[in-house]
């Protein structure tokens, strides 16, 4: 009879320490807040307010002597000081410095229980009171205010752009950083003064060629600008671009196969910015690398109310580009290849609806 006995009081240890090691692995509750970056000292953690009732308090300081208080443990905790609100019986955190979202955006941290003042001697012994538990676990997020404005990394640019680049090429892009968040962060790009050749694409901040710049000789200049999304929202300094039209020698007759002497090479003359306005042929040079659906270059304006374009020579189905009917638009409708076909004549007949007609030739 002697040996249940004593199995049980063998076991009774080892079953006490296993209740105790269970009780002491319970998931302490979790709470979340946030607050804005720049906010003021003693500003108020929005969304956060613990319920006294759920620290068990009462249950870990057993004894009415000392009254329950309360630390912030973890890194970052001399940011905010803590305090009970007896009346609502919750615990609310306050800020004790400014905050800086780009500094830190979050911090996580731990709600100490002390039975007697934290920072306080204990009447028992000449000594601080100890953290008795941690009962809670506490995030505070640092919400974005817009503070930065958008900069560009790089400086002025300056270009060198032959006068017969396709137009919708992107020829440049500028790139700014904002070291805010979310919209604050979000940036769109816009050119100032507006000029009727190139166009700043708001999202990507590519710089489009919109309108031909055959002919000119007087460098563009213009100057780039991001702002961003927030409220208010900022606008960043500027970057000066300057284009320097440029015509590039082109032959007149190119042999297949052969390749023409710099020496010999000339450049035709280019008295105005419409093409159509000259009665002879008009060169133009296009790189080789040009993607399908790519505008060479346009053929208007001309002198008819309503004109009508039409590709005459060669016809539709050889040629390496197409004209629009519509808008005198010269497209490449094929891959370009320059060993195989170094020179490509088009012939246009330009029409009004009252019957009279104009023909252009052109040499791509």
């Amino acid at each position: 009879m002697r040996y249940p006995v004593m199995i049980w009081v063998a076991f009774l240890p080892f079953l006490v320490s296993c209740a105790h090691g269970n009780g002491t692995a319970e998931q302490v509750p979790f709470f979340h807040g946030h607050v804005f970056e720049n906010s003021s000292p003693g500003s108020r953690v929005n969304g956060l307010s613990v319920p006294l009732k759920r620290l068990n308090s009462q249950r870990l300081c057993r004894t009415e002597e000392f009254a329950a208080h309360f630390k912030l443990l973890g890194d970052g905790s001399d940011n905010f000081r803590v305090f009970a609100h007896h009346k609502r019986g919750h615990v609310l955190l306050k800020t004790s410095g400014v905050l800086d979202r780009e500094e830190r955006a979050e911090y996580v941290l731990s709600l100490g229980l002390c039975c007697g003042e934290c920072a306080g001697l204990s009447r028992e012994v000449d000594e601080e009171s100890p953290v008795v538990a941690e009962v809670a676990s506490i995030k505070v997020d640092v919400l974005d205010t817009n503070d930065h404005q958008p900069t560009f990394p790089g400086a002025d640019v300056k270009l060198s752009l032959d006068d017969a680049t396709a137009l919708r090429t992107a020829i440049y892009s500028v790139t700014a950083r904002d070291d805010d968040s979310g919209k604050n962060a979000e940036l769109i790009y816009f050119a100032l003064p507006k000029n009727g050749s190139f166009y700043a694409v708001p999202k990507t901040g590519d710089i489009l060629l919109v309108d031909s710049i055959l002919g000119l000789v007087e460098p563009i200049k213009f100057k780039v600008f991001a702002q961003d999304r927030g409220w208010p929202p900022r606008t960043s300094q500027s970057v000066a671009v300057e284009i320097n039209p440029r015509q590039w020698p082109v032959a007149p007759n190119p042999q297949p196969g052969k390749r023409t002497p710099q020496s010999q090479m000339k450049v035709p003359a280019r008295r105005s910015r419409s093409v159509l306005e000259s009665d002879s042929p008009v060169f133009i040079n296009v790189s080789e690398d040009a993607g399908i659906g790519s505008v060479v270059m346009n053929l208007g304006p001309v002198r008819f109310q309503s004109p009508s374009f039409e590709l005459v020579e060669p016809d539709v189905e050889s040629s390496p580009v197409s004209v629009s009917r519509d808008s005198g638009d010269i497209v490449i409708s094929r891959r370009l290849d320059r060993e195989t076909e170094p020179l490509v004549e088009i012939t246009v007949k330009v029409q009004d609806k009252r019957g009279e007609r104009k023909t252009e030739h052109t040499c791509v």
